[in-house]
């Protein structure tokens, strides 16, 4: 049984349709032109880049380093950015994906946030592939178990985590041992099915199943996994997944014999390979069709075929050359050629000895290491087995000693240490009641002073405005008409004073339209301000939305007063039980190291109401060059 290399295809999994591109380029280049930020444009040009990675790698770069260039003042931004170059020199220069892969780590591991978890995971993950197409396969396993998977888990995200799965169980399959491929296939699958039971990678999970059953003769199971991976990917005919689907339904037909099936299973998978260009699919595809001439016993079809595949480069990796020297040198055998049988079956044991000389070799000096040590070992024994008993009686008394005064120490640190967490978890149940009561407190004032001021002191300029309104009927006078327009200018600011301090649209229509509200009360001739608010849902506790708003409220008056900015941007989504908030402008900026920014901009307050819910904060800025500041808040902390 010959052993096929499964490169995992999860790298492509954000990509569009392959006839649906020029649509989406049209609507991206669009957006960019449009987009009020260098970092909008950014993120616009890294997605038009990755859509370019699979047709034409030098396109792709170009739309993703004139988006490194927009973002060069915002580090995360630039790891972003280095993380899609090295998708789009993945399938053309490894060693220019690896260094790119390497600077976006370089950038991405310094922030500890949901997202930069996740596109350091997904970088691990592209990394691993390129070890793989190296015959890597330990570091490959490596990056998966030790960087990939807990990255994943650590971004709370469960559908990378499945991917991790997969891509363990692909070097199982390789090798043969199927059952623990088919353990960790599984795993996959449930996860899948619980988060997206629909996704493509799914399809390729059921696609592999399917390959393993067919080298087990098992071909019911098979046909039951490829059922289930073509009912996810007939919605999308030209998913990167089918090439991979048909060769292993070429595999099945030819397992029963179902010659033309299986080369109409094999035709179809070599249209979408060749016109997404991927070498990989196009040679899976091309070897199959040699094994079904081979079945078929049209042996000069198969030799034209394996010769394609060997001499077009399309066998990239010593596993995949291997295979295509074998089968040369058994269809040259059967077709009587015995001489070039001879030089092909030459050429794969050399290519063989050069594969298993390292191997071997480590395992011989390992061998050799553990003979010397036991040698050693003896020696010394023998040399010093009456002091070594003598040793054992005081070493054995002073061991007892240490054992007994360590197992004390430890008792008592052990009872130390959980009184002071037990003082810490004292300390901040008290501060969180005492921020609780002070935040409670703050709105409570602003409600009872906006109602004193609408209600009271509103009513009572109201009274005024009629009456002088009354009197100047019966005495006109252009002086009256200049009081009751500056008494309607004051009721007017008392008004917007009073929902300030408790915004109407939060209480009438929800968190969403007052946020909306607020940016486009701030959107003046001198500064334009941008928003953006994506599945925020309704129904979270009402303290958690008034502080959500306050600091927004204080976000948007810090790029008021001091930021002296002419362009902002507000973001605000929700992913579950956590809501994000992002703004950015570019104004002048500050100086963090200064500690001017928590006295003078005010920010203190937005501290203050972020480590209330436990959330985190994160301010990117430098004089001269903008700010952007990242929040994110648990919604279910707190009642």
């Amino acid at each position: 049984m010959k052993k096929t290399c499964l490169l995992t295809i999860f790298l492509f999994s954000t990509l569009g349709t392959y006839a649906q591109f020029g649509s989406l380029e049209d609507s991206l280049l669009r957006s960019i032109q449009v987009a009020s930020t260098d970092t909008a444009k950014a993120i616009l040009l890294y997605e038009l880049g990755d859509q370019w990675s699979v047709s034409d790698t030098g396109r792709a770069a170009a739309y993703i380093r004139e988006g490194l260039r927009r973002s060069g003042k915002f580090p995360f931004y630039q790891g972003v950015g280095f993380f899609y170059l090295g998708r789009a020199y993945m399938d053309t220069d490894g060693n220019k994906a690896i260094i790119a892969f390497d600077k976006a780590l370089d950038y991405l591991h310094k922030y500890q946030t949901t997202e930069s978890y996740r596109l350091q995971s997904r970088t691990w993950a592209n990394k691993a592939v390129i070890a793989q197409r190296n015959n890597d396969n330990k570091q490959y396993l490596d990056i998966f178990l030790n960087h990939a998977i807990p990255l994943a888990a650590k971004a709370r995200d469960s559908i990378r985590v499945a991917e991790g799965y997969t891509n363990i169980a692909l070097p199982f399959m390789n090798y043969e041992e199927y059952d623990k491929a088919i353990f960790y296939f599984h795993k996959s699958i449930e996860i899948f099915r619980r988060h997206a039971p629909l996704d493509p990678r799914q399809a390729d999970n059921f696609t592999n199943l399917a390959n393993i059953y067919i080298h087990r003769q098992m071909l019911p199971e098979a046909k039951t996994s490829l059922d289930s991976a073509f009912a996810i990917l007939e919605k999308d005919p030209h998913s990167l997944y089918f090439p991979y689907y048909y060769t292993t339904e070429g595999m099945y037909y030819r397992a029963k014999e179902d010659w033309k099936k299986a080369e109409n299973s094999l035709e179809k998978g070599l249209v979408i390979a060749e016109k997404i260009k991927s070498r990989f699919d196009i040679r899976s595809l091309l070897f199959q069709k040699a094994k079904l001439y081979n079945s078929k016993h049209d042996l000069l079809a198969s030799r034209n075929v394996l010769l394609k595949i060997y001499n077009e480069g399309y066998a990239e990796i010593d596993s995949d050359k291997r295979n295509i020297l074998q089968e040369l040198a058994f269809v040259e055998a059967e077709l009587g050629n015995m001489g070039a049988a001879y030089r092909w079956q030459t050429m794969y044991s050399e290519l063989s000895d050069s594969f298993y000389k390292k191997q071997s070799s480590l395992q011989i000096a390992d061998l050799e290491g553990r003979y010397n040590y036991v040698q050693k070992e003896k020696e010394l024994l023998k040399a010093n087995n009456k002091e070594r008993k003598q040793r054992m009686i005081m070493w054995g008394s002073i061991g007892g000693m240490l054992l007994t005064g360590g197992l004390f120490y430890y008792l008592f640190r052990l009872r130390k240490d959980k009184a002071e967490q037990e003082l810490v978890y004292v300390k901040q149940q008290q501060q969180i009641a005492v921020a609780q009561a002070l935040l409670e407190g703050e709105e409570k004032e602003r409600t009872r002073l906006a109602r004193d001021l609408h209600d009271g002191l509103g009513g009572m300029l109201a009274g005024v405005k009629i009456n002088l309104t009354s009197a100047l009927q019966d005495t006109p006078s252009a002086e009256m008409n200049r009081v009751i327009a500056q008494l309607d200018n004051s009721v007017t600011e008392l008004r917007r004073i009073a929902r300030n301090m408790m915004p109407e649209a939060l209480l009438r229509s929800g968190l969403e339209s007052a946020l909306a509200e607020l940016c486009q009360s701030c959107h003046t001739d001198r500064l334009h301000v941008y928003s953006s608010f994506l599945n925020i849902k309704a129904g979270m506790p009402k303290q958690i939305e008034i502080i959500i708003y306050r600091i927004v409220q204080e976000l948007l008056a810090n790029v008021v007063r001091h930021a002296e900015a002419t362009e902002a941007f507000v973001q605000c989504s929700q992913d579950g039980n956590t809501f994000y908030i992002t703004t950015e402008d570019n104004g002048k900026g500050f100086d963090q190291a200064s500690g001017k920014s928590s006295k003078g901009l005010g920010l203190g307050n937005i501290r203050s109401r972020v480590e209330f819910l436990k959330g985190k904060l994160d301010i990117y800025t430098k004089a001269g060059k903008g700010t952007i500041v990242n929040i994110e808040l648990p919604t279910d902390e707190r009642a």
